[in-house]
C-alpha cells in the first residue's frame, strides 16, 4: 500500500488523517505525517497495518519508516483507535519513546485527536506545537 497525499497546509493534512480513519473504521489505520522542505508541502502517507489483530493494534514495516524518514522530515506517526478514546495506550507510549517520534492518535468514538510527545523527540518541536494547536 502506498497511499500518499500532498497538502499545502498542516490543517488539511490532519483532516486527511481523520478521513483515512473513517474510511477504514473496522481496523486501526496507520501511517506517517511529514514535511517536504524542498517542495514545501505536507505529506500524509497511509501504510498497511501488518498487525495480526488490526482492530486492536497496528504494525508498520520498519523499512517503510526509514524510507519515509530518508525522503521527508517526519512530523509524526499516526494511527486510529477503533475502540476507546484518543489517549495513548501503554503500547503507544512505549513505541513513541522507542522511535522518538510523536504519535497522533485519532479516536473513531470521540472523533478527537491526541498527540503524544515522547521524552526525546527527533522532529521540529515548533511543528509539533502547531499540530497540537490544530487538533
Amino acid at each position: 500500500m502506498d497511499n500518499q497525499y500532498k497538502f499545502k497546509t498542516l490543517k488539511a493534512a490532519l483532516n486527511r488523517v481523520k478521513k483515512i480513519a473513517h474510511e477504514n473504521a473496522s481496523v486501526e489505520v496507520c501511517g506517517f505525517l511529514g514535511f517536504d522542505k524542498d517542495e514545501e508541502f505536507f505529506i500524509v502517507r497511509e501504510e498497511a497495518n501488518g498487525s495480526p489483530t488490526p482492530a486492536q493494534f497496528f504494525l508498520i514495516n520498519p523499512l517503510d519508516y526509514l524510507l519515509f524518514k530518508d525522503k521527508y522530515e517526519v512530523l509524526g506517526l499516526f494511527h486510529s483507535h477503533v475502540l476507546g478514546d484518543e489517549q495513548p495506550s501503554d503500547f503507544d507510549i512505549k513505541m513513541a519513546q522507542n522511535c522518538c517520534v510523536p504519535f497522533l492518535i485519532y479516536s473513531l468514538n470521540t472523533k478527537k485527536t491526541h498527540i503524544y510527545e515522547p521524552q526525546i523527540i527527533e522532529c521540529d518541536v515548533n511543528m509539533v506545537r502547531r499540530m497540537k494547536a490544530l487538533v
